[in-house]
């Protein structure tokens, strides 16, 4: 029998704000068949999910939070301030199995490699967030997701088992953490910069949900709404703490080396966005937040080196949209022309990072979209992300 259709709406935001410091994340159907990814990431009823009920998070506590600042205590060995414990430790989920002690192992043995190259960041990925995802079991739920989706890649012949897994997982995760009943402030700051680094790398390396896409356009949607998601990291955590965040337990994350203007590594042909700007007939508050994303991507492209250096991790890739001011955002979420361009310079740096598993072709699927949407008209601005994805 033919299955019958999801119920809600296609299209839709992939997070939304509750207030400045307090961040829901949310999914619509997809209308995908025959199991709605979205509706399963949320949770939502879905005609389709007929065999496959996604995990319930029930068990999870928001009184677990810490009431009293969770990382005032001091670790005597490097000075920075560390987690402090909860009486009550968060138990494990009933949902998880065997197969999940599995995905923890792989985890701590394999993938924390992959989020990036230094060893500094490698050991908070790989020990400080999993010690922290003992509390704060959302951002273990959504660790365990990761890791499926990485043993999908390692194990392409039960891929589609990872994928659903990775899938429950982070519903469980997504529940718990929009059950926060605090808002964010230093005693759960790095949860919540741990937590949404996670979610966008989740965004961009879950290739179920990309194959669920339609069309370009539905690919461009998915793609600004993940910059969209990583911009609102700085207004929940590194525009109010990032102070505390440099003496935390996880200030190597914080810690990158700082180009400065003229940005001597930045690629000739990247520098044709400013004449963009300088062309168009723009307010000045326009110009002023196209002025600073173009800033920062300049800053990037000198940070990562690239394209002439190639990646294999993620490491600073995120560091772009994290900068983006609102104006931006805006700007981009109304798909105006300048806004996408500027966007297909940075899908250029993805691009360059092709090689690790979590972002793979999606700088050049980026490109292609956008290259799609605006049509000939804007194509002479387009010509260099075009060639750079050709030539590769």
């Amino acid at each position: 029998m033919q299955e019958a259709p999801c119920q809600g709406t296609r299209y839709n935001q992939m997070y939304r704000l509750q207030s400045p410091s307090k961040l829901i994340f949310g999914w619509q159907c997809d209308e995908t068949q025959p199991r709605c990814v979205n509706c399963a990431t949320a949770d939502a009823q879905c005609q389709y999910l007929a065999s496959a009920k996604v995990a319930s998070s029930s068990e999870y506590d928001p009184s677990r939070l810490a009431r009293s600042p969770a990382f005032s205590n001091t670790d005597e060995a490097n000075g920075t301030a560390a987690v402090s414990t909860p009486s009550t430790v968060g138990r494990m989920s009933p949902t998880w199995d065997i197969h999940d002690m599995e995905l923890l192992h792989h985890w701590c043995t394999h993938t924390y490699k992959t989020m990036t190259d230094v060893p500094d960041q490698q050991l908070i990925w790989q020990t400080t967030a999993v010690t922290i995802g003992f509390t704060y079991t959302f951002l273990l739920n959504e660790l365990l997701a990761i890791a499926a989706l990485h043993m999908a890649i390692c194990r392409p012949e039960s891929e589609n088992v990872w994928h659903t897994r990775a899938t429950e997982l982070q519903s469980v995760a997504l529940k718990g953490f929009n059950s926060m009943e605090q808002q964010v402030d230093e005693s759960n700051c790095v949860v919540v910069l741990l937590f949404s680094a996670l979610v966008g790398t989740h965004l961009l390396g879950d290739r179920s949900r990309i194959r669920a896409l339609a069309s370009s356009s539905d690919y461009l949607d998915h793609l600004v709404s993940c910059v969209s998601l990583m911009r609102s990291i700085r207004g929940l955590v590194l525009q109010n703490h990032s102070a505390f965040l440099l003496q935390s337990s996880v200030r190597a994350l914080m810690i990158t080396r700082n180009p400065k203007p003229p940005y001597d590594g930045v690629p000739s042909e990247c520098r044709q966005l400013t004449a963009l700007i300088a062309e168009s007939d723009l307010g000045p508050s326009s110009i002023e937040a196209y002025g600073t994303a173009i800033d920062r991507l300049f800053w990037l492209f000198d940070l990562a080196e690239v394209p002439s250096k190639p990646h294999d991790t993620p490491r600073s890739v995120f560091a772009w949209p994290v900068q983006l001011t609102d104006e931006y955002t805006a700007l981009l979420n109304q798909r105006r022309p300048e806004a996408l361009i500027i966007l297909a310079y940075y899908g250029v740096i993805l691009h360059s990072f092709r090689n690790a598993w979590c972002i793979g072709d999606a700088g050049a699927s980026m490109i292609r979209a956008i290259d799609a949407q605006l049509g000939s008209y804007w194509s002479r601005w387009l010509q260099w992300p075009m060639g750079m994805i050709a030539s590769s």
